[in-house]
């Protein structure tokens, strides 16, 4: 592998690791692994049934599958988990560590703008049209 690639490879993978943090945080893989039970969950209800009767069957939260049963835990676990954080002592920290600092109140000062055009040497070379009174 050449250096030139995997110097642009290293920020690239930085960049996807992020991605992947963030989405996690933000509790993407339970929506991730929902679309695919729903997915599963639709491939094998309309094997036995029309369509219409499968994706009734896939939405109407009476026949979860599994992977749903696990997601709805998970989900739950979560939620439980962002709960116990005490926000208030969060809250007092970040209010103590932030400071806000108005921006000053100086001017900007611009140069003068002088527009004046050249005067013409050479008088233009026909006369404009004039509307002939009616």
């Amino acid at each position: 592998m050449s250096t030139h690639a995997a110097s642009t490879l290293l920020p690239r993978l930085a960049r996807w690791m992020v991605v992947v943090v963030l989405c996690c945080s933000l509790g993407f893989q339970w929506a991730v692994l929902q679309g695919i039970a729903w997915t599963g969950m639709l491939i094998s209800f309309s094997r036995d049934g029309s369509l219409v009767e499968a994706v009734a069957k896939t939405f109407d939260g009476e026949h979860p599958c599994p992977l749903c049963k696990a997601v709805d835990k998970g989900q739950k676990q979560d939620q439980e988990k962002s709960v116990q954080v005490p926000m208030k002592k969060l809250d007092a920290i970040l209010v103590q560590s932030l400071h806000v600092v108005a921006p000053s109140p100086a001017r900007m000062i611009y140069t003068p703008l002088i527009q004046q055009g050249e005067r013409r040497v050479i008088p233009p070379l026909w006369t404009p049209p004039r509307q002939n009174p009616v």
